[in-house]
């Protein structure tokens, strides 16, 4: 059986695998979900997070003698990107989720203003006294969760979170350590956040698989998720 580790995205915290990790243990594999800085359960002040306090926070948590499959979700791809070149030998493949796959020199922010700019990205504010931003929660939705019911979307309401702003716009740096290992990219075919195209520009020296989801398919799509992470590796 696998170790998973699966990395929740912007606005979000541990708390949107809880779908997945149920179905994943009942095929006795071992899951992971850490709180990223600032989500979740976790309170470290935002002004204070870093690109490097996401990579410790994964960091911590490997271990070179039982390779991980390392699962991002969205902004999470600079993440598990980042970590797989510092840790190259403690993870068994990386899974980008509708997520951002940068090449070296690249933020989150360079390759997500290669989109079209879209009524959402126009909802998105800035919070300076933070170094933060946020989305409306309420129009949420419409942005990643469409094929969700509304009352799970106001469920979920009160646990999204503002986002720090120093990780998504520092550059990763990556090297031949970070190219070495595999990589499966999930594309989400109904994306409204991170858009179709946008997902397939970004797969380079990948194998790619589909999923007919919007951007969240941890809930509009669980089953079908899991059964493809298993089937990955």
């Amino acid at each position: 059986m696998s170790t998973y580790m699966l990395v929740h995205g912007a606005w979000h915290g541990a708390w949107c695998w809880e779908q997945v990790v149920p179905l994943l243990q009942a095929g006795g594999h071992t899951v992971i979900t850490p709180d990223l800085p600032g989500h979740g359960q976790d309170k470290t002040p935002i002004k204070q997070i870093t690109l490097q306090s996401y990579i410790d926070c994964i960091g911590k948590l490997l271990k070179p003698d039982e390779p991980i499959i390392l699962v991002g979700h969205s902004m999470a791809g600079i993440i598990i990107s980042q970590v797989a070149e510092l840790f190259p030998d403690s993870i068994k493949c990386l899974v980008y989720l509708a997520a951002f796959l940068p090449k070296n020199g690249e933020s989150m922010f360079q390759i997500a203003n290669k989109q079209p700019i879209t009524r959402f990205v126009k909802m998105m504010k800035p919070l300076p006294e933070e170094n933060a931003f946020q989305f409306p929660f309420s129009a949420m939705k419409d942005f990643a969760y469409h094929q969700s019911s509304l009352a799970l979307v106001e469920k979920l309401q009160p646990r999204f979170c503002v986002e720090p702003l120093l990780p998504l716009t520092t550059a990763v740096q990556l090297s031949a350590r970070f190219g070495k290992i595999s990589r499966i990219y999930i594309e989400c075919l109904e994306d409204k956040a991170v858009l179709l195209q946008t997902q397939r520009n970004m797969q380079y020296d990948c194998q790619r698989y589909s999923l007919n989801s919007d951007h969240s398919p941890f809930y509009s799509n669980s089953q079908a998720l899991v059964t493809l992470l298993e089937k990955l590796v």
